[in-house]
């Protein structure tokens, strides 16, 4: 995991400057005529410096990300010569290998062979083409003739700059066009085949690494801590739970004290505003519910960089694929079906970049296995009783963790946003009317100290 950048006419340098907490490792650039490219290291799997080359050099890529299946691709490039150990400079001899005289479509034609989160930039003569995961893990940001991982390393004005959509590939200073999308796969098994996908998608983003995970003692972190166990690894796995004293969370998640190696961080108000400052300079926006649930995941993220780890694991996306809001109980069948389509299509703008943001602003990969492409084309199919039934959601989550040998007072809690199970919404309000203010005007405030030229 990593930031990169680059673009024409660009000072690499003092783009890579800003984000350098993504990447405190390494740093590389590649610069021709008025191109650049850049890249900050955090490594996690395998060795290598981007950024990286073909078998000939004027093939060059930038990446931030995972590719699960590298081993097995590299497989079907007998004749390359990989120069690194790194998962991901399988894309660029991928693209090279397509390549028929067209980048863009050289890259469009890769999409569909990687298993992985990212976000990258290959150059060619020339030539910059961008590309991102079809669901929107990984952020990547453009201006005119410029990218970056982060807003922030772009200099220009929010208004200016625009997210590269999901699934899409662009030639820079062009347009977006789709590569791939996430379809809907047929489940005969609803329960056995999601359950499969859980346990493959946890699997593989643990594998060789000690790992984290953010945990609210709710259903979606305990069937990933419970998979953990399955799996054998819970003595690799630190699970890392923030909240305001008597919060909910840490009510519930003090009674799992036997069962795994926990840290429980209790928050005070003097700490809070601190938080709040470090969140808002991380995710570059003070939207009073991204600010509240970036707090306690802010917190966690920066224990979990303390205890020396780089990679932590959180339950984001299971209310999008499984009905896990309130209003989705409202919802007739087909309503229901277009409204989880939509609010799986906005995760990454809605809560996706927010998480990367804060988790990377204390040099830590974020990886999210219920965004896993197996599972996430597994949920899409599954049928809407799976995922409510008898007024009760996430159904079929419920059943897994049941399998998985989840505890029953998770399984039946209720589903409570971060926000409030944390008791940091009630906190910043407080803290918003002390000082005469409402909470929007409260944070709006900071955002203009941490940001004065805004």
């Amino acid at each position: 995991m990593c930031a990169i950048a680059g673009g024409v006419d660009v000072d690499i340098n003092a783009m890579l400057a800003v984000m350098r907490h993504r990447g405190p490792e390494a740093r590389g650039t590649f610069v021709k005529d008025r191109v650049s490219l850049g890249h900050c290291l955090l490594s996690i799997v395998g060795h290598g410096k981007q950024p990286f080359c073909g078998c000939r050099d004027d093939f060059v890529l930038v990446c931030n990300g995972e590719i699960y299946n590298h081993a097995e691709l590299r497989k079907g490039l007998k004749e390359h010569i990989f120069r690194t150990t790194s998962d991901t400079e399988v894309i660029i001899h991928l693209v090279e290998e397509s390549y028929g005289g067209d980048l863009v479509q050289a890259v469009k034609d890769v999409l569909p062979k990687l298993d992985g989160d990212y976000a990258f930039a290959v150059y060619y003569e020339g030539k910059i083409v961008l590309a991102r995961d079809p669901v929107g893990v990984k952020p990547l940001f453009y201006s005119g003739l410029a990218f970056s991982s982060e807003r922030k390393a772009l200099g220009a004005s929010r208004d200016r700059i625009r997210r590269l959509s999901p699934g899409c590939v662009m030639l820079l200073g062009g347009k977006e066009e789709k590569a791939i999308s996430l379809s809907e796969k047929k489940v005969k098994s609803p329960v056995e085949e999601l359950e499969a996908a859980l346990v493959s998608a946890v699997e593989k983003r643990t594998r060789g690494v000690k790992v984290g995970l953010l945990f609210s003692a709710g259903l979606d972190s305990s069937v990933l801590a419970w998979i953990m166990k399955d799996l054998r690894r819970e003595d690799e796995l630190t699970l890392y739970t923030v909240g305001m004293e008597n919060s909910p969370d840490i009510k519930y998640v003090s009674r799992l004290e036997e069962d795994f190696e926990l840290r429980i961080l209790i928050i005070n108000e003097e700490e809070l505003m601190d938080y709040v400052r470090k969140v808002i300079y991380a995710i570059e926006d003070w939207n009073p519910m991204k600010v509240s649930v970036g707090v306690p995941l802010y917190a966690a993220c920066e224990a979990a960089r303390e205890d020396g780890l780089k990679v932590v694991l959180s339950g984001q996306g299971a209310d999008e694929l499984f009905a896990g809001y309130h209003r989705y109980l409202r919802m007739g069948s087909e309503e229901l079906k277009k409204a989880l389509t939509k609010d799986i299509q906005k995760l990454a703008e809605v809560n996706l970049e927010r998480d990367d943001a804060v988790a990377m602003a204390n040099s830590l990969e974020l990886r999210v296995p219920y965004l896993d492409s197996r599972v996430v084309e597994a949920a899409i199919g599954i049928p809407v009783n799976y995922k409510i039934k008898d007024g009760r959601r996430k159904h079929i989550l419920r059943i897994i963790a049941r399998r998985k040998g989840v505890p029953e007072f998770i399984v039946e809690r209720d589903k409570k946003a971060v926000q409030y199970a944390t008791g940091v919404e009630k906190a910043l309000r407080k803290l918003a009317k002390g000082k005469g203010k409402t909470l929007e005007e409260f944070l709006r405030g900071v955002y203009r100290e941490v940001f004065p030229w805004t």
